[in-house]
């Protein structure tokens, strides 16, 4: 059987191969020829084209960012995207992390016999790679019923109901994920100026129920680019913002977005438990509890 994948970025390059192992022709497409070469060889081939990528099956799964998703699926009448390409019979499975109403802009210009399913993913690279994520499938029942097997080779799906359901239901679930993580990162700016060690902190919240949340911030194998986790957020504040009041998702993007600003280069999620994230430098103010 052949599938089409578009976008084999930090998540894509991992779940691609999990594709070719189960026996599936694959043929990527990413907009860096260098990312589409690494993951070439058995069972893999490079497109082309966005054409010959998506006219080269019938089952089409996207994996990029929320931002890129509009131009990349719906396109222009000067630079066609995905939907202008798709064959009668074709389903197009999105997995970013998404405002609904994007996936019904991209509904609302799907060829006719067509099916377009929301899968979007909890679990990072790691999970990639591993095949432990969880997909939340939402759509035309039998549609993802169909493609359940092909789902299947990276990890657990679920299935949610009516389109929409999987965006609307990683966003939710987004909301508890980040509030942890930027509390994390609020718990040591306290400990910067109450001037305790990070170690012994970390350690503390792991005998507790933040175990879990800590864990994922020290796992180096792992890795997710902080700012990946900044642009999650504000896809959850512009999705949000006009009918829900989530002071705490909003705090948390603040605080994520500093602490991405603090560090030189590239953050990544790890930083979120170093020294040097810090923008407010406060641990160099000493006090005194005596």
């Amino acid at each position: 059987m052949k599938i089409t994948f578009i976008g084999v970025g930090d998540m894509g390059s991992h779940m691609v191969p999990h594709l070719a192992k189960a026996g599936y022709d694959v043929t990527v497409w990413d907009k860096v020829p260098a990312k589409m070469a690494a993951v070439a060889g058995d069972h893999v081939r490079t497109a082309t084209s966005l054409e010959d990528a998506v006219t080269a099956s019938k089952v089409i799964i996207t994996s990029v960012m929320s931002d890129d998703v509009p131009a990349l699926h719906i396109g222009t009448t000067e630079t066609p995207g995905i939907v202008h390409y798709l064959q009668p019979g074709s389903t197009l499975i999105v997995t970013s992390t998404l405002d609904p109403r994007k996936i019904t802009a991209i509904q609302a210009v799907m060829p006719t016999k067509t099916h377009l399913l929301d899968v979007p993913m909890i679990g990072g690279v790691k999970y990639a790679r591993e095949a432990g994520l969880v997909l939340i499938a939402a759509g035309d029942k039998q549609a993802v019923a169909d493609v359940t097997p092909i789902l299947k080779t990276f990890g657990t799906v679920k299935y949610v109901g009516e389109q929409g359901n999987g965006a609307k239901l990683k966003l939710i679930t987004n909301v508890a994920i980040m509030a942890a993580e930027a509390g994390i990162r609020e718990t040591l700016d306290l400990a910067d100026a109450y001037d305790i060690d990070y170690q012994t902190t970390l350690d503390l919240l792991q005998m507790g129920p933040l175990k879990p949340v800590v864990i994922r911030a020290l796992d180096e194998s792992n890795p997710r680019p902080l700012k990946d986790s900044v642009a999650d957020e504000v896809e959850l504040d512009n999705a949000t913002k006009d009918f829900v009041d989530l002071p705490i998702a909003s705090a948390a993007m603040r605080r994520l977005q500093k602490a991405v600003d603090s560090v030189a280069g590239e953050a990544q999620f790890i930083d979120m438990v170093d020294y040097k994230i810090n923008p407010n430098a406060v641990r160099t103010k000493k006090i005194s509890f005596l």
